[in-house]
Protein backbone atom coordinates (compact mmCIF):
# COMPACT_ATOMS: atom_id res chain seq x y z
CA UNK A 1 0.00 0.00 0.00
CA UNK A 2 1.18 3.51 -0.80
CA UNK A 3 2.21 5.02 2.54
CA UNK A 4 1.20 8.47 1.32
CA UNK A 5 -2.44 7.32 1.50
CA UNK A 6 -2.30 6.70 5.25
CA UNK A 7 -2.87 10.32 6.37
CA UNK A 8 -5.79 10.66 3.95
CA UNK A 9 -7.17 7.30 5.09
CA UNK A 10 -7.10 8.42 8.72
CA UNK A 11 -8.87 11.66 7.78
CA UNK A 12 -11.58 9.73 5.94
CA UNK A 13 -12.11 7.32 8.83
CA UNK A 14 -12.45 10.27 11.20
CA UNK A 15 -14.97 11.83 8.80
CA UNK A 16 -17.00 8.61 8.73
CA UNK A 17 -16.98 8.19 12.52
CA UNK A 18 -17.78 11.85 13.17
CA UNK A 19 -20.45 12.07 10.50
CA UNK A 20 -23.02 10.16 12.50
CA UNK A 21 -24.34 8.36 9.43
CA UNK A 22 -25.53 4.77 9.72
CA UNK A 23 -22.74 3.03 7.79
CA UNK A 24 -23.12 -0.73 7.72
CA UNK A 25 -19.66 -1.58 6.36
CA UNK A 26 -16.50 0.17 5.22
CA UNK A 27 -14.54 -1.22 2.28
CA UNK A 28 -11.08 0.04 1.31
CA UNK A 29 -10.03 -0.84 -2.25
CA UNK A 30 -6.24 -0.71 -2.28
CA UNK A 31 -5.20 -1.81 -5.77
CA UNK A 32 -6.33 -3.43 -9.01
CA UNK A 33 -9.37 -2.90 -11.26
CA UNK A 34 -12.79 -3.44 -9.70
CA UNK A 35 -16.42 -3.15 -10.77
CA UNK A 36 -18.80 -2.31 -7.94
CA UNK A 37 -22.38 -3.59 -8.08
CA UNK A 38 -24.94 -3.23 -5.28
CA UNK A 39 -22.32 -2.22 -2.73
CA UNK A 40 -23.84 -1.19 0.59
CA UNK A 41 -21.88 1.00 2.98
CA UNK A 42 -18.91 3.32 2.75
CA UNK A 43 -16.41 2.82 -0.05
CA UNK A 44 -12.85 4.19 0.05
CA UNK A 45 -10.92 4.23 -3.22
CA UNK A 46 -7.14 3.98 -2.80
CA UNK A 47 -4.54 3.07 -5.43
CA UNK A 48 -7.12 1.28 -7.57
CA UNK A 49 -9.46 1.78 -10.49
CA UNK A 50 -13.05 1.37 -9.31
CA UNK A 51 -15.96 1.50 -11.76
CA UNK A 52 -19.70 1.64 -11.15
CA UNK A 53 -21.13 0.06 -14.34
CA UNK A 54 -24.15 1.32 -16.23
CA UNK A 55 -27.51 0.30 -14.66
CA UNK A 56 -25.75 -0.53 -11.36
CA UNK A 57 -25.91 1.41 -8.10
CA UNK A 58 -23.85 1.72 -4.94
CA UNK A 59 -25.22 3.27 -1.78
CA UNK A 60 -22.21 5.33 -0.71
CA UNK A 61 -20.79 7.38 0.78
CA UNK A 62 -17.72 7.14 -1.48
CA UNK A 63 -14.35 8.65 -0.62
CA UNK A 64 -11.65 8.99 -3.28
CA UNK A 65 -8.15 9.33 -1.83
CA UNK A 66 -6.16 7.94 -4.78
CA UNK A 67 -6.43 5.91 -7.96
CA UNK A 68 -9.47 6.46 -10.17
CA UNK A 69 -13.20 6.30 -9.54
CA UNK A 70 -15.39 6.04 -12.66
CA UNK A 71 -19.15 6.38 -12.48
CA UNK A 72 -21.27 5.05 -15.34
CA UNK A 73 -24.22 4.09 -13.15
CA UNK A 74 -25.53 5.56 -9.90
CA UNK A 75 -24.06 6.55 -6.56
CA UNK A 76 -26.98 7.06 -4.21
CA UNK A 77 -25.03 8.84 -1.49
CA UNK A 78 -22.30 11.45 -1.23
CA UNK A 79 -18.97 11.40 -3.07
CA UNK A 80 -16.00 13.13 -1.45
CA UNK A 81 -12.78 13.47 -3.43
CA UNK A 82 -9.59 14.27 -1.53
CA UNK A 83 -7.13 13.10 -4.17
CA UNK A 84 -6.89 10.81 -7.18
CA UNK A 85 -9.11 11.00 -10.25
CA UNK A 86 -12.90 11.16 -10.53
CA UNK A 87 -14.72 10.54 -13.83
CA UNK A 88 -18.51 10.88 -14.10
CA UNK A 89 -19.71 9.70 -17.52
CA UNK A 90 -22.78 10.50 -19.61
CA UNK A 91 -25.97 9.28 -17.98
CA UNK A 92 -24.36 8.72 -14.59
CA UNK A 93 -26.06 9.92 -11.41
CA UNK A 94 -24.74 11.08 -8.07
CA UNK A 95 -27.73 11.27 -5.76
CA UNK A 96 -25.95 13.02 -2.91
CA UNK A 97 -23.38 15.77 -2.63
CA UNK A 98 -20.23 15.72 -4.75
CA UNK A 99 -17.54 17.45 -2.69
CA UNK A 100 -14.28 18.16 -4.46
CA UNK A 101 -11.31 18.89 -2.18
CA UNK A 102 -8.36 17.71 -4.25
CA UNK A 103 -7.38 15.65 -7.28
CA UNK A 104 -8.59 15.78 -10.90
CA UNK A 105 -12.16 15.40 -12.07
CA UNK A 106 -13.98 14.94 -15.37
CA UNK A 107 -17.70 15.60 -15.14
CA UNK A 108 -19.93 15.02 -18.13
CA UNK A 109 -22.52 17.68 -18.92
CA UNK A 110 -25.01 14.83 -19.38
CA UNK A 111 -24.46 13.49 -15.85
CA UNK A 112 -26.93 14.15 -13.04
CA UNK A 113 -25.34 15.55 -9.89
CA UNK A 114 -27.81 16.63 -7.21
CA UNK A 115 -25.38 18.94 -5.40
CA UNK A 116 -21.80 19.93 -6.04
CA UNK A 117 -19.38 21.86 -3.84
CA UNK A 118 -15.69 22.65 -4.17
CA UNK A 119 -13.41 23.34 -1.25
CA UNK A 120 -10.64 25.74 -2.22
CA UNK A 121 -7.53 26.10 -0.09
CA UNK A 122 -5.44 29.19 -0.64
CA UNK A 123 -1.85 28.05 -0.79
CA UNK A 124 0.48 30.22 1.21
CA UNK A 125 4.22 29.95 1.02
CA UNK A 126 5.46 29.64 4.60
CA UNK A 127 8.38 31.82 5.51
CA UNK A 128 11.62 30.32 6.77
CA UNK A 129 10.60 30.92 10.39
CA UNK A 130 7.21 29.20 9.99
CA UNK A 131 8.77 26.34 8.02
CA UNK A 132 11.43 25.49 10.60
CA UNK A 133 9.57 26.33 13.82
CA UNK A 134 8.07 22.81 14.30
CA UNK A 135 11.47 21.19 13.75
CA UNK A 136 13.22 23.59 16.12
CA UNK A 137 10.58 23.14 18.82
CA UNK A 138 10.70 19.34 18.49
CA UNK A 139 14.50 19.41 18.71
CA UNK A 140 14.46 21.61 21.82
CA UNK A 141 11.87 19.44 23.56
CA UNK A 142 13.76 16.21 22.78
CA UNK A 143 17.04 17.80 23.88
CA UNK A 144 15.52 18.91 27.21
CA UNK A 145 13.90 15.51 27.80
CA UNK A 146 17.16 13.78 26.88
CA UNK A 147 19.18 15.98 29.23
CA UNK A 148 16.77 15.31 32.10
CA UNK A 149 16.53 11.59 31.41
CA UNK A 150 20.29 11.15 31.19
CA UNK A 151 20.76 12.88 34.54
CA UNK A 152 18.00 10.99 36.36
CA UNK A 153 17.99 7.58 34.61
CA UNK A 154 21.21 7.32 32.64
CA UNK A 155 21.24 3.46 32.64
CA UNK A 156 18.08 3.48 30.50
CA UNK A 157 19.75 5.45 27.71
CA UNK A 158 22.98 3.53 28.19
CA UNK A 159 21.22 0.19 27.57
CA UNK A 160 19.35 1.45 24.50
CA UNK A 161 22.45 3.15 23.11
CA UNK A 162 24.56 0.04 23.65
CA UNK A 163 22.04 -2.09 21.73
CA UNK A 164 22.03 0.36 18.83
CA UNK A 165 25.82 0.68 18.80
CA UNK A 166 26.84 -2.93 19.38
CA UNK A 167 24.01 -4.63 17.46
CA UNK A 168 22.91 -2.18 14.74
CA UNK A 169 21.82 -4.84 12.24
CA UNK A 170 19.61 -6.62 14.77
CA UNK A 171 18.17 -3.30 15.96
CA UNK A 172 17.48 -2.19 12.39
CA UNK A 173 15.80 -5.48 11.50
CA UNK A 174 13.59 -5.47 14.60
CA UNK A 175 12.68 -1.82 14.07
CA UNK A 176 11.75 -2.40 10.43
CA UNK A 177 9.64 -5.47 11.21
CA UNK A 178 7.83 -3.72 14.06
CA UNK A 179 7.11 -0.60 12.04
CA UNK A 180 5.61 -2.53 9.11
CA UNK A 181 3.64 -4.93 11.32
CA UNK A 182 2.16 -2.44 13.74
CA UNK A 183 1.47 0.17 11.08
CA UNK A 184 -0.57 -2.41 9.16
CA UNK A 185 -2.38 -3.53 12.32
CA UNK A 186 -3.28 0.00 13.38
CA UNK A 187 -4.49 0.95 9.90
CA UNK A 188 -6.74 -2.10 9.65
CA UNK A 189 -7.97 -1.61 13.23
CA UNK A 190 -9.20 1.80 12.13
CA UNK A 191 -11.66 0.15 9.72
CA UNK A 192 -13.79 -1.03 12.65
CA UNK A 193 -14.41 2.66 13.53
CA UNK A 194 -15.00 1.61 17.15
CA UNK A 195 -11.28 0.88 17.46
CA UNK A 196 -10.30 4.05 15.60
CA UNK A 197 -9.30 5.88 18.84
CA UNK A 198 -7.19 2.86 19.81
CA UNK A 199 -5.53 2.93 16.40
CA UNK A 200 -4.67 6.62 16.67
CA UNK A 201 -3.39 6.12 20.21
CA UNK A 202 -1.18 3.28 18.98
CA UNK A 203 0.29 5.46 16.24
CA UNK A 204 1.04 8.19 18.81
CA UNK A 205 2.74 5.68 21.10
CA UNK A 206 4.84 4.49 18.17
CA UNK A 207 5.87 8.08 17.49
CA UNK A 208 6.90 8.51 21.14
CA UNK A 209 9.02 5.34 20.93
CA UNK A 210 10.77 6.74 17.85
CA UNK A 211 11.47 9.95 19.80
CA UNK A 212 12.88 7.82 22.62
CA UNK A 213 15.19 6.17 20.10
CA UNK A 214 16.35 9.58 18.85
CA UNK A 215 17.20 10.59 22.43
CA UNK A 216 19.20 7.37 22.87
CA UNK A 217 21.11 8.06 19.65
CA UNK A 218 21.71 11.58 20.94
CA UNK A 219 23.10 10.09 24.13
CA UNK A 220 25.58 8.10 22.03
CA UNK A 221 26.51 11.19 20.03
CA UNK A 222 26.95 13.18 23.23
CA UNK A 223 29.52 10.67 24.50
CA UNK A 224 31.76 11.63 21.57
CA UNK A 225 31.71 15.32 22.49
CA UNK A 226 33.96 14.91 25.55
CA UNK A 227 31.67 17.01 27.73
CA UNK A 228 31.80 15.97 31.41
CA UNK A 229 28.20 16.96 32.15
CA UNK A 230 26.11 14.08 30.83
CA UNK A 231 22.90 16.11 30.64
CA UNK A 232 24.46 18.82 28.50
CA UNK A 233 26.24 16.24 26.34
CA UNK A 234 23.01 14.35 25.70
CA UNK A 235 21.09 17.52 24.87
CA UNK A 236 23.73 18.61 22.37
CA UNK A 237 23.87 15.08 20.99
CA UNK A 238 20.12 15.13 20.33
CA UNK A 239 20.55 18.43 18.47
CA UNK A 240 23.32 16.84 16.38
CA UNK A 241 21.11 13.86 15.49
CA UNK A 242 18.15 16.06 14.54
CA UNK A 243 20.32 18.31 12.39
CA UNK A 244 21.86 15.24 10.77
CA UNK A 245 18.41 13.86 9.94
CA UNK A 246 17.43 17.14 8.31
CA UNK A 247 20.66 17.46 6.33
CA UNK A 248 20.76 13.94 4.94
CA UNK A 249 17.03 14.12 4.22
CA UNK A 250 17.84 16.63 1.49
CA UNK A 251 19.62 13.90 -0.50
CA UNK A 252 17.06 12.20 -2.78
CA UNK A 253 16.27 8.55 -2.00
CA UNK A 254 19.62 7.75 -0.37
CA UNK A 255 19.13 10.41 2.28
CA UNK A 256 15.66 9.10 3.10
CA UNK A 257 17.02 5.56 3.37
CA UNK A 258 19.80 6.63 5.75
CA UNK A 259 17.46 8.73 7.89
CA UNK A 260 14.89 5.93 7.99
CA UNK A 261 17.61 3.43 8.90
CA UNK A 262 18.72 5.59 11.86
CA UNK A 263 15.16 5.97 13.14
CA UNK A 264 14.39 2.26 12.76
CA UNK A 265 17.66 1.33 14.49
CA UNK A 266 16.72 3.50 17.45
CA UNK A 267 13.21 2.02 17.49
CA UNK A 268 14.54 -1.53 17.44
CA UNK A 269 17.06 -0.80 20.21
CA UNK A 270 14.31 0.60 22.44
CA UNK A 271 12.21 -2.53 21.99
CA UNK A 272 15.13 -4.97 22.34
CA UNK A 273 16.07 -3.46 25.71
CA UNK A 274 12.48 -3.15 26.93
CA UNK A 275 12.77 0.64 26.90
CA UNK A 276 16.23 0.45 28.44
CA UNK A 277 15.19 -1.55 31.48
CA UNK A 278 17.65 -4.33 30.70
CA UNK A 279 20.72 -4.93 28.59
CA UNK A 280 20.30 -6.72 25.29
CA UNK A 281 22.24 -9.94 24.96
CA UNK A 282 21.85 -11.74 21.63
CA UNK A 283 21.16 -15.45 21.77
CA UNK A 284 24.26 -17.55 21.34
CA UNK A 285 23.86 -20.56 19.10
CA UNK A 286 25.29 -23.81 20.49
CA UNK A 287 28.43 -24.99 18.75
Amino acid sequence: MNLELIPLLIIVLLMISAGGADVETTEFVIEGDHEMTEHRGALIVGDATVTVPTDEAVSGPVYVIGGEFRVHGTVEGDVTQLSGSLVVEDGATIGGELQHIGGSEELSAEAVIVERTTVVFEAAEPGPIAAYTPIVLTTLILALVGALLSRKREPLLDNVGAAAQDHPLISLTVGALLSVTFLSVFVFMAFTLILLPVSILGLLIGLLIIFYGIIALGYLAGQQLNIPRVGLATGLGVVVIMVLLQVIGVIPILGDLIAGGLLLTGLGAVVLTYFGLQEFEPVSLPE
